[in-house]
């Protein structure tokens, strides 16, 4: 969708291109562009010149002459051709606006979300599009009134700033991009965003969207602003479209969530989440203590979750048994005892375990979702030992690691030596996973000491967590 600067770079360039040129005719190929007004929009247009184009927000003003008003939503892929009469028009031309110097702007719009109105000098500003908006960010010089208003919004700061209620010229890229810059993460509640915080927000708003508007826009998957006008800024966004990279700042792993179905990319060191509840996933190496680090958080009270007893409880389930027999073709006179048949199929048929994950994955989710969802703990804790496998990190505001060495492992598992030989691989397979993740690990605990360390190093991660929490209260 083009956003604020896109729209700036649009207007800027048809400017020149439309300025005192007069409209000889108008033909319109989908209504619904003109509010289904297509009568009254050619006759509106009729013999008009174009003097002058403003913006408002992501709004294009076209000043016409006799103080008539056009205004131009260009939605999620619309953009303006200029072309020679002889030739063909765009590919999705939707309006086409025929001039008197042998030439032809056409309005494209692949997916037609775009949307024209009619209006005049003195009332355009209370078309109902326009009346709901913001400032602009950049004449805002007192951050006051949005911390006022902020005060009775309670959804993700996120989604307040797409709404363009409260400041206009943040779209879901540079809402990212501000966000990162200003280091609040975009769930943080609107309510709890303090003064210094907006003053932040602001300031970085109008640093990134100058940036956006001097480099042209960024053209991000399939929007260009139009003939001969492609943006770069998308060479230097930070974080939006960077999900699974490194964090330019502290080289931590991006992660990828939905706000209010939008999607968002963050860092998650850089811009803490610091308001309950928290969700936290244990990872770690085989025979690392992942379940003794659960058992601690739940000894403390918080609610915790192991993905290991969800399979297990979801493998004793009829129905479920039935789905993973049918998916893997099993012969059901091998399976009197499921679990064993279940292994006994899958060292004979390897390639089918990752034809059962992709069963089973997602039901752990859901499993892990709905337990969430029915706590009111503060902090919600799964042990999930296929965290990466199953995709699953992106829904966790804080992952902890538990390391050990392949030593100690061995010992833990207490392995007869013909066993140790089948288990190695699978061991040093397990724990260069474990080492490719490390940057993506909020905290980590070392488990080659005693019960006494493991706990105490639990118990310090929980405390720092708390009073992040703390922290966020404090200020709110």
């Amino acid at each position: 969708m083009p956003e604020l600067p896109e729209v700036e770079t649009i207007k800027n360039t048809l400017l020149p291109i439309v300025k005192d040129r007069r409209v000889l005719k108008v033909e319109v190929f989908r209504k619904s562009i003109v509010k289904n007004l297509e009568n009254e929009f050619k006759e509106f247009m009729n013999n008009a010149k174009f003097l002058n184009i403003s913006r408002r927000g992501k709004y294009l003003i076209f000043h016409l002459s006799d103080h008539k008003i056009l205004v131009s939503h260009l939605g999620m892929e619309g953009k303006y051709y200029e072309l020679a009469e002889n030739e063909a028009d765009s590919k999705y031309c939707r309006v086409a606006f025929h001039l008197d110097n042998n030439k032809k702007l056409c309005y494209d719009d692949s997916r037609c979300f775009g949307k024209m109105f009619m209006a005049y000098d003195h009332n355009y500003l209370k078309i109902k599009e326009l009346a709901k908006l913001g400032p602009e960010p950049f004449e805002i010089t007192n951050v006051d009134f949005l911390l006022e208003k902020s005060q009775k919004v309670n959804v993700p700061i996120k989604t307040a700033l797409l709404s363009q209620k409260l400041f206009v010229g943040l779209g879901n890229i540079y809402a990212d991009e501000v966000l990162f810059l200003s280091k609040i993460h975009p769930l943080t509640p609107t309510r709890n965003i303090s003064k210094n915080e907006w003053e932040l927000i602001v300031k970085n708003t109008k640093t990134v969207l100058k940036q956006a508007i001097a480099a042209g826009g960024s053209t991000v998957k399939s929007y260009e602003s139009g003939k001969g006008i492609s943006g770069n800024f998308q060479n230097k966004l930070r974080v939006y479209g960077q999900k699974g990279k490194k964090c330019v700042s502290c080289h931590r792993i991006l992660r990828f969530i939905k706000v209010n179905g939008r999607g968002t990319t963050y860092c998650p060191s850089c811009q803490k989440k610091n308001v309950a509840p928290l969700k936290i996933a244990i990872v770690g190496k085989i025979a690392s203590g992942k379940s003794a680090v659960l058992n601690i958080f739940k000894t403390n009270q918080f609610c915790t979750i192991s993905s290991d007893d969800v399979v297990h409880s979801l493998y004793s389930q009829k129905n479920i048994q039935d789905k993973i027999i049918k998916k893997l073709k099993i012969k059901e006179k091998n399976m009197n005892i499921f679990i064993d048949g279940l292994r006994n199929h899958l060292h004979d048929n390897p390639k089918d375990l990752e034809k059962l994950e992709k069963l089973i994955h997602p039901l752990v989710k859901d499993v892990i979702v709905k337990t969430f969802n029915n706590s009111n703990s503060i902090l919600l804790v799964a042990e999930v030992p296929l965290l990466y496998k199953a995709n699953m990190q992106n829904m966790f505001d804080i992952i902890i690691g538990v390391d050990i060495n392949e030593k100690n492992q061995i010992n833990r598992l207490k392995l007869r030596d013909r066993e140790k030989s089948d288990f190695n691989k699978h061991i040093n397979d397990n724990n260069n996973l474990f080492d490719e993740r490390l940057a993506d690990l909020d905290y980590i605990i070392n488990n080659d000491g005693d019960l006494s360390s493991l706990i105490r190093q639990t118990e310090e991660i929980i405390s720092k967590v708390l009073n992040r929490l703390d922290q966020s209260l404090d200020r709110a």
